[in-house]
């Protein structure tokens, strides 16, 4: 593991970092074909630090942004961590109801707000009922503008970072809200600083300029991990507004991406979705995850990106970095990828962990599923303003909520998640397998699963797939999708409730379906 000095701030590490590396390219903002050097970074997080103290905002303030990636939106970020203050970011694709609810909960002194997302927030603090000042990325003749924070600043040559505890929140991050309301995670300085560099490894050979790609907000751990991995590396980071295949493409061939995040469901759109002159050669580490991957996907991105090792991550915001990969420069791990592709790889060297029987809690051997349960010093400190004693163990292990178990080489696979697991007649149903199933389909595009009630209530809940067809297969009877499935599960994994047909299945950032959100627009 790479250890970063206890005794130093996440502040302290940006500011070190930015100034070592001045000269270099920092962000390329593919949406504008702008750039910013670390040392403009630099200048420019100073002066915004600089004016949030002048605002009056310091140690364990809460400042948040509600913006897509762009030219300025890490400014606030770093300057946040210089005083000592929390971030806790917003996503202007989040919904008016879960945005309330997060305004409540961290009722932020400032928040920074992409101009296109005003009047959605303006909305959302109204019901809120939070007061707080709002500073506009872009022209508001009614709001401060962000350009009042960066402009020159008589004490920036002599500014230094506050020394804080590694202890304290650094950043507050929300679960992903797809079974219930997001709740706020808090990761302490200690945890992104050391959690950061393993989150995965970004030693990359060096063909190349290494240059980074990930399509997330800083709303996402993924997003805050690979910026920071990048800045203490010295390499750079292409943003991009939002991802479509398209760009994405586009973005590989201009910048010579190297290093790369996709989530599943965005690997699968890029290989639907390639160009005739789609270039890919320079990328020569390819991470996915978020949510489950399926064997012909890591298959079909080997055979597309053809100079780079594709590895299957597994995390959670709850354990500030990932918590198991593979190494792609390890030649015998990454052996054990190409031999177990659906395996997200061995738990990290600094987490204890085991996997639990979800009835008795008896600790597993190897080939049994169960709940993975977790120990490090890098876990959260625990969730914002409520009592988290629940979500561990009376052995200190943090409940993961994931279903998971791990072969004789100790590589693990991750099956579902334990709120996403229903009852039918007793029996535990995995939406992930019966989801695979679906999207072998070749109508299927997209697939999501979920249990419905049953009309005998002492049954539980069934069966139900929601899918987005292919185009070409618009008018193709849906029972022979459901008698496609049913032939291929077991019998109390059948479609019994059938099959819903949606267009736009409702999505986070990382690509996981909103199964709160589709149970509410299915009236369940």
């Amino acid at each position: 593991m790479n250890y970063i000095d206890e005794n130093i701030s996440l502040g302290e590490i940006y500011f070190n970092s930015l100034k070592k590396n001045s000269q270099k390219t920092l962000l390329y903002i593919s949406d504008t074909d702008e750039t910013l050097t670390y040392s403009e970074v630099l200048t420019l997080s100073v002066r915004t630090a600089l004016a949030l103290k002048q605002r009056g905002i310091g140690r364990n303030d809460i400042i948040s942004t509600c913006t897509y990636n762009q030219k300025y939106n890490c400014l606030p970020v770093i300057a946040s961590l210089y005083l000592g203050a929390i971030n806790a970011n917003f996503d202007p694709i989040l919904s008016h109801l879960d945005t309330v609810h997060l305004l409540r909960q961290m009722a932020p002194k400032i928040l920074f707000v992409v101009e296109e997302a005003l009047e959605f927030m303006e909305r959302c603090l109204k019901e809120s009922g939070i007061e707080t000042v709002l500073v506009v990325f872009g022209e508001s003749d009614k709001y401060q503008r962000f350009s009042e924070f960066i402009t020159p600043h008589p004490d920036e040559m002599a500014f230094r970072p506050a020394t804080i505890d590694h202890e304290e929140t650094a950043l507050i991050l929300f679960s992903s809200g797809t079974t219930g309301l997001p709740k706020g995670i808090c990761l302490s300085h200690r945890s992104l600083k050391n959690g950061g560099p393993n989150f995965c490894p970004m030693n990359i050979t060096n063909k190349n300029p290494t240059v980074s790609l990930i399509f997330t907000s800083f709303y996402w751990i993924s997003m805050n991990l690979f910026f920071y991995n990048s800045v203490i590396n010295g390499y750079a980071l292409v943003l991009c507004k939002k991802f479509n295949p398209q760009d994405a493409w586009r973005i590989f061939k201009k910048y010579k991406v190297t290093f790369t995040f996709l989530a599943p469901y965005n690997a699968a759109e890029c290989l639907n979705n390639k160009p005739v002159d789609g270039d890919c050669s320079t990328v020569e580490v390819l991470f996915t995850g978020s949510c489950p991957v399926n064997e012909k996907l890591m298959s079909d991105l080997s055979n597309t990106f053809h100079n780079a090792k594709i590895l299957n991550i597994y995390g959670q915001t709850e354990s500030g970095s990932a918590i198991s990969s593979f190494d792609p420069f390890n030649d015998e791990e990454y052996a054990l990828q190409l031999k177990h592709p659906l395996s997200c790889g061995k738990v990290k060297k600094f987490i204890q962990w085991k996997i639990v029987d979800l009835n008795t809690e008896e600790t597993l051997g190897p080939n049994k599923e169960g709940e993975l349960r977790i120990k490090s010093n890098y876990l959260m400190n625990g969730y914002y303003k409520l009592d988290c004693s629940s979500s561990f163990d009376t052995n200190g292990y943090l409940k993961t909520g994931d279903v998971a178990y791990y072969d004789e080489n100790n590589c693990l696979y991750v099956v579902d998640r334990i709120k996403e697991m229903f009852k039918y007649k007793g029996w535990h149903i995995i939406p992930a397998v019966i989801e695979d199933v679906l999207n072998a389909h070749p109508a299927v595009k997209d697939a999501v699963v979920i249990g419905v009630p049953c009309k005998n209530v002492n049954d539980g809940l069934e069966p139900m797939g929601i899918v987005t067809l292919r185009e070409q297969y618009g008018n193709i009877d849906l029972n022979d999708i459901v008698i496609y499935v049913n032939g291929r599960v077991s019998e109390t994994q059948k479609l019994r409730a059938g099959i819903k047909v949606y267009n736009d299945i409702p999505k986070t950032a990382t690509a996981k379906p909103k199964r709160r959100e589709l149970r509410q627009l299915l009236g369940y």
